[in-house]
């Protein structure tokens, strides 16, 4: 017991994750059995104390031997976090061993945890010399060494003397304890240990009880003729008021208490239709009280400081009601230009009169002073279906008063509401009849619009609307109370409980129904998890089945999200979902975090087996349908496309760049699955070798369309080459099996990829088709199959009536991608 004038020692957090448990976590462990009655737990909110009844460690440990030595002991093979064959058991809760007998040699080993290498120890792997054939071993964790405090590794040849823990001392420093009663989640609770400084008790995991789980449709405001009704979910919160607000910027009109409702929501109704007035919620919730904007609000003053009430028919364009999605048979049928609404018109030679405006692309006949089309006219003519728009959510790295202010946008504030500062105006409701003009001046050319949507993290934590309502409850946070970081961002949002998940959902239902997107990019989709993104595919599939759904499979940072539920490559199998294809993107052009590393179209030539493999969809890799891959080279991450040729091939004149450019955007149309690239690619977009140029402005990421004009040749061929794969389903087949049936590699000369497709292969017109890429600088010639064969795509030109006959050997020019057909 410690005395009154020594200092506390800390309790790092305590979580109520069910009815009668808290988890502590310590800054420094205790020694178990604890005593009950140095527990407090106080409900303070009434004076009154909550009875403790047990305290046990709560540690636990999927603990595995990873090393050189698993194939050895049952594993398929070596270094494999998911094999449980050298799982080490718990013995007591401070101590896990596994035992068994090597042959003779020098090994390497490390512990891994839950099937992954976020957290393993030591970080150096550690030598592990047997000097006899089956010798036994036994390999030992202790979770917390009581003298070193912190985790130890022992085995019994590098420690023979190792002292190990024994179940009469465990120490720990995360605890289970029990209560007797049933907490009102409502009331601040505190905790506090003998000896250590108290600290409030944040309510977690109970809350994906079922008992808080609101099934509603009806979260945030319903407006009706005669009344306007509010309901929020904030099962923690001791009040609630509404305030009411007639203007953007005035005072307070109204203020109203909302009453406590069914599964943890807040409620209340005023006989009134509010239409265009403003409100906030203000939330008291752990004896804090905030003002808090409504997570579900669908329109938003100038820069999110109010949620706005509108009456969303009254935003729809003119003839809104016969707007429709884009229709596709299958997401092979897809082509994909990824922009930023600011990028595609700012510059002064667009030829478009709302520069940087979701407006813009309502302008038709649009050209730039060469005489050249731009804007929705150059789309059309480069023949892409879906135009991906990166973040148009409101997000909060830019004050939408001050036009000259940039961002990518993916630091989201609210999900459901269209940027203001892509608006002409930020206030009022022009914002979402201005999206819903875009939306539908791109479906009168047949082109469909996919969101680029950011549902893994939030701008800021502890401040955000989300915290303010439910402390904690929508960010994953590790037992001592940390916001995890998978994101990369400072945090990550927990799309595994019930009402963030559920959040999530109801706000993709909500773009596809109110504003007729045709389907999301989800920015590292890997965090949403399993379980959210299956339910995610079959809501959208079920409302629209030719909507696209797929994002990144991949994390930032280290996720509290156990590894088997990240969404990574393979999880997607089956599942309607496709994911962005690194492998075809580092095998073309070079790893993409190593500006002068090559690829197979810049100079590798070891890149052979990872380019087939694309070419067949990756269906023998990581997808089940080609349908599963987005095949790129090129995004607004990283290099542009153009920057990355010449920072790899500095030594290249600037024809044999233009010829590396335009073999890429042939494999990428030529390969089996849906082709994507980076907008502005079809000119020659460079960011100035600026690979992060996410608040860099308009003079780095601005479309340039004099280029237009300067690479005329090279838009010609990107566009040639987008209507002969529309036009020859070949390219586009949808199964696994019609892709090995019809898809045939043949022996070339070295370096190259030539395959062919056939017979009539996914019923096209043509009987054969012949593909070849020859990478290489200097040409090459290939003896063709028996028969006449008719070129189409040369290295300048595309032309499916015919460049000429060929037959027998087929000169290649170097750096080029020919395409020949063949009909009996």
């Amino acid at each position: 017991m410690k005395s009154s004038d020594e200092p506390l020692i800390s309790i790092n957090n305590a979580f109520l994750d069910s009815d009668t448990t808290v988890l502590a976590a310590l800054s420094v462990g205790v020694t178990l059995p604890y005593a009950p009655q140095d527990v407090t737990v106080t409900d303070v909110t009434t004076g009154q104390r909550i009875g403790v009844t047990a305290i046990k460690n709560a540690h636990t440990y999927h603990a595995i031997i990873v090393g050189d030595l698993q194939h050895l002991l049952g594993a398929p093979n070596d270094w494999n976090t998911d094999d449980d064959h050298t799982r080490l058991q718990e013995i007591h809760p401070n101590l896990y061993q596994y035992t068994a007998s090597l042959p003779a040699g020098t090994y390497h080993y490390k512990i891994a945890f839950n099937n992954g290498w976020s957290d393993v120890i030591p970080h150096e792997n550690i030598t592990l010399t047997v000097p006899a054939d089956n010798t036994p071993i036994t390999f030992s964790y202790v979770p917390y060494n009581p003298i070193m405090q912190q985790a130890e590794v022992y085995d019994t040849i590098n420690n023979p003397n190792a002292i190990l823990p024994n179940a009469a001392d465990t120490t720990t420093d995360l605890i289970a304890i029990t209560l007797d009663a049933v907490p009102d989640v409502t009331h601040t609770l505190e905790l506090q240990l003998s000896g250590y400084a108290e600290t409030s008790i944040v309510a977690r995991s109970i809350l994906d009880n079922e008992r808080f789980v609101y099934q509603g449709d009806d979260l945030g405001y319903t407006l009706t003729p005669q009344s306007t009704s509010f309901r929020l979910w904030a099962p923690t919160a001791a009040d609630v008021q509404l305030l009411l607000f007639e203007s953007e910027t005035g005072g307070i009109s109204r203020q109203l208490a909302m009453q406590q409702a069914e599964k943890g929501t807040w409620y209340v109704s005023v006989e009134q239709a509010l239409e265009n007035w403003y409100y906030l919620y203000l939330v008291t919730v752990q004896g804090k009280t905030q003002t808090a904007l409504d997570p579900y609000a669908r329109a938003l003053a100038v820069n999110a400081t109010r949620a706005l009430i509108v009456n969303l028919s009254q935003t729809n364009p003119v003839s809104w009601e016969t707007d429709h999605q884009v229709e596709l048979t299958n997401p092979v049928d897809a082509v994909i230009y990824e922009l930023h609404v600011r990028d595609f018109s700012i510059n002064l030679n667009s030829g478009m009169k709302h520069k940087g405006k979701f407006l813009a692309f309502t302008e038709h006949n649009t050209s730039s002073p060469d005489q050249m089309s731009t804007g929705v006219e150059s789309l059309k003519e480069l023949g892409i279906s879906h135009v991906q728009v990166l973040p148009a959510f409101e997000f909060a790295s830019v004050d939408e008063r001050k036009p000259d202010q940039y961002n990518w946008g993916y630091d989201p504030r609210n999900y459901n509401v269209p940027e203001g500062a892509y608006a002409t105006t930020p206030h009022g409701p022009n914002r979402i009849n201005e999206f819903k003009q875009m939306i539908q001046s791109l479906h009168q050319v047949g082109i469909g619009v996919i969101m680029d949507v950011v549902y893994n993290h939030t701008f800021s934590v502890g401040d955000s609307d989300f915290d303010k309502i439910v402390p904690q409850y929508y960010y994953r946070t590790d037992n001592k109370g940390h916001y995890t970081t998978g994101s990369g961002c400072g945090n990550e949002i927990a799309s595994e409980r019930p009402m963030v998940q559920k959040f999530i959902r109801d706000s993709l239902i909500y773009w596809v129904r109110e504003y007729h997107v045709d389907g999301f990019r989800f920015d590292l989709m890997a965090l949403l998890g399993v379980d959210t993104m299956f339910k995610i595919e079959q809501d959208l599939h079920a409302m629209h089945p030719g909507l696209l759904i797929y994002g990144e499979p991949w994390i930032g940072g280290s996720s509290a999200l156990p590894v088997n539920q990240l969404f990574t490559k393979g999880q997607q199998r089956d599942r309607g979902i496709g994911v962005f294809n690194d492998h075809i993107r580092n095998a073309l052009i070079g790893n993409v975090f190593a500006h002068d590393m090559k690829g197979f179209a810049t100079g590798d030539n070891g890149q052979i087996a990872e380019i087939s493999s694309a070419v067949t969809g990756s269906i023998h890799d990581f997808t089940a349908t080609p349908a599963e891959t987005i095949n790129y080279a090129s995004s607004h991450d990283n290099l542009t496309l153009w920057d990355k040729i010449m920072a790899s091939s500095a030594q290249a004149s600037e024809a044999d760049h233009i010829l590396m450019d335009k073999l890429v955007l042939a494999i990428l149309m030529t390969s089996q699955g849906v082709p994507f690239f980076q907008g502005g690619d079809e000119f020659l977009r460079s960011k100035g070798g600026n690979d992060n140029s996410y608040n860099a402005g308009d003079a780095v990421n601005q479309f340039d369309w004099s280029h237009k004009a300067k690479y005329k040749d090279v838009f010609e061929y990107y566009a040639g080459l987008i209507k002969l794969r529309k036009n020859h389903p070949a390219f586009r087949m949808t199964t696994a099996e019609d892709i090995d049936a019809h898809l045939t590699f043949l022996d070339g000369p070295a370096n190259t990829v030539v395959f062919k497709l056939g017979p009539h292969a996914n019923q096209d017109s043509w009987q054969q088709i012949l593909v070849f890429y020859n990478p290489n600088s200097a040409s090459t010639s290939f003896a063709l199959p028996d028969g006449n064969w008719t070129l189409v795509v040369s290295v300048d030109q595309i032309s499916e009536q015919g460049l000429q006959q060929v037959t027998g050997t087929l000169e290649v020019p170097g750096i080029s991608c020919l395409i020949l057909y063949q009909n009996a």
